[in-house]
C-alpha cells in the first residue's frame, strides 16, 4: 500500500512536465484523452489526405521495456532513484525471487505513465523514416 501511494505521488510530480512533452498524436494512458478521441483525431488526419498508417503491436510493452533506455529517458529527475528501485524491485514467483532486468511494476501506479515515456519520440523517428518512403 505504501509503494503505491508512493508511486501515485510520483506520478503526480513527473505527468505535468512528461503532458508538456508528449507528441500530440500520442492517446494511451493520457489523462483527458480516450480511446474516441484518438479515433477523431485519425478520421480528422486521414480525412484530409491521404496517409500511412502504422499498426503496431505493443502487447508486451509493459513487460520489455528496457530499463536503462528509460532511466535515459528521465535523464536527472529527483525521482530517478525511487524510480530505478521499483524497475529492479523484482518478483516472488512460487516462492523464488526473480530479478527484473526489464519491464514496469506490474500494476504499478506509474507504470502507465513510465510506459508513455519509454515510447515517446516514436512518432518523430516514424515521421523521420515516413519522409523517405515514396508516396
Amino acid at each position: 500500500m505504501y509503494d503505491r501511494a508512493l508511486q501515485a505521488l510520483v506520478k503526480l510530480g513527473m505527468e505535468p512536465e512528461w503532458e508538456a512533452r508528449f507528441e500530440p498524436n500520442s492517446y494511451g494512458f493520457r489523462p483527458g484523452r480516450s480511446t474516441h478521441d484518438a479515433i477523431e483525431a485519425i478520421y480528422a488526419s486521414i480525412n484530409l489526405k491521404p496517409k500511412y498508417v502504422l499498426d503496431a503491436d505493443i502487447s508486451k510493452c509493459f513487460d520489455r521495456i528496457n530499463h536503462d533506455a528509460l532511466l535515459g529517458k528521465i535523464g536527472q529527475s529527483p525521482y530517478r532513484r525511487l524510480i530505478k528501485q521499483w524497475l529492479k524491485s523484482g518478483v516472488f514467483y512460487n516462492n523464488q525471487f526473480l530479478k527484473s532486468v526489464e519491464g514496469t511494476p506490474q500494476g504499478g501506479v506509474i507504470s502507465p505513465l513510465l510506459a508513455n515515456i519509454a515510447l515517446h519520440g516514436m512518432e518523430e523517428r516514424l515521421m523521420e523514416f515516413a519522409e523517405k518512403l515514396p508516396i
